[in-house]
């Protein structure tokens, strides 16, 4: 069993509606919630998404890619409708990948194109080598191997407050919780964090969805997750992943920088690298034709799409 999660539904600015919806039971009793798009007789794309998102950096991808794929994107534990678990312990980047495997059972995929956005490149990366049988490809955005904290901004200061911000914030729980779910929806807010993204190109209404699902989480929850996944690390087993790749690196990313990207191409044994120039960590939602069509020439070219 759980209770419940900040209960958004996607976050996407302007959503296609689901084909189906789904509440997935999963093997401690958490139920987790995912989406279904286009032909359920086309290639399966299953999207993972960041730490605090809720959909809102798919908004390009989902109907440019229901075209030619059955597309799949699912909340996180404590994200979106899904459920925050009962115990504490069971918010690990593990989990996710066990509830990665048990959304694609519940909607009898077997192998799909997993795709990985921030966060979800370390979860699709521990699923490639834990299950590489099925993977068709992944497809890595905008993320770190592992150990986020240690590379957010090209410097470590972030591994230092982490434990300073969880003590804070168990400490003081009520009153963080009301600041944070105050202030973080608000416009403040997206001129405050405008330095990390092109605002040119990402305006209010399109972070907007992305920071009212971040408030609605449950922050103790959340800082659980980022702890776990401050430790967890696909880099000892990068070299033993032998799924098709495709890494998509953003050269102005200070969130997960470039040469995460390039690392991560060097070390993965059957890899392309696709930089986007001029883009942030929000690349899809700044340069999505030049996103989405890169994905898309990679998928035709390995075989995994038919090309119209």
């Amino acid at each position: 069993m759980g209770r419940p999660g900040p209960g958004l539904p996607f976050s996407v600015v302007h959503p296609p509606l689901p084909d189906q919806r789904h509440s997935i039971r999963t093997r401690d009793g958490t139920v987790l919630y995912a989406e279904s798009f286009g032909d359920p007789a086309a290639p399966p794309l299953v999207l993972t998404d960041g730490m605090g998102c809720n959909g809102s950096f798919f908004a390009f991808l989902v109907p440019h890619f229901l075209k030619f794929m059955r597309v799949i994107r699912w909340n996180y534990r404590c994200h979106g409708q899904s459920e925050i678990p009962d115990e504490p312990g069971r918010l690990t980047v593990e989990d996710c990948v066990e509830d990665l495997f048990e959304v694609c059972d519940a909607l009898g995929i077997e192998r799909a194109v997993h795709l990985g956005y921030s966060m979800g490149v370390e979860v699709v990366l521990d699923a490639a080598h834990r299950a590489p049988q099925r993977m068709l490809a992944q497809v890595l955005m905008c993320g770190s191997p592992g150990r986020l904290p240690d590379t957010f901004h090209g410097n470590t200061w972030a591994r230092t407050f982490l434990p300073l911000i969880y003590a804070t914030v168990t400490r003081h729980k009520g009153h963080m919780a009301r600041l944070w779910h105050s202030l973080v929806p608000t416009h403040l807010a997206y001129l405050v964090s405008s330095s990390e993204f092109d605002a040119r190109l990402v305006q209010w209404p399109d972070m907007r969805p992305y920071l009212a699902h971040l408030a609605a989480m449950d922050l103790e929850a959340g800082l659980i997750m980022l702890t776990n996944a401050a430790e967890h690390d696909t880099r000892p087993f990068l070299a033993d992943i032998k799924v098709p790749s495709l890494v998509v690196g953003a050269y102005r990313d200070r969130f997960a920088p470039y040469f995460l990207a390039e690392q991560m191409y060097e070390a993965l044994s059957d890899s392309e690298l696709l930089g986007i120039r001029g883009a942030t960590h929000s690349a899809p939602l700044e340069q999505p034709d030049l996103v989405n069509l890169g994905i898309e020439d990679y998928l035709f070219r390995r075989g995994l799409l038919a090309r119209p």
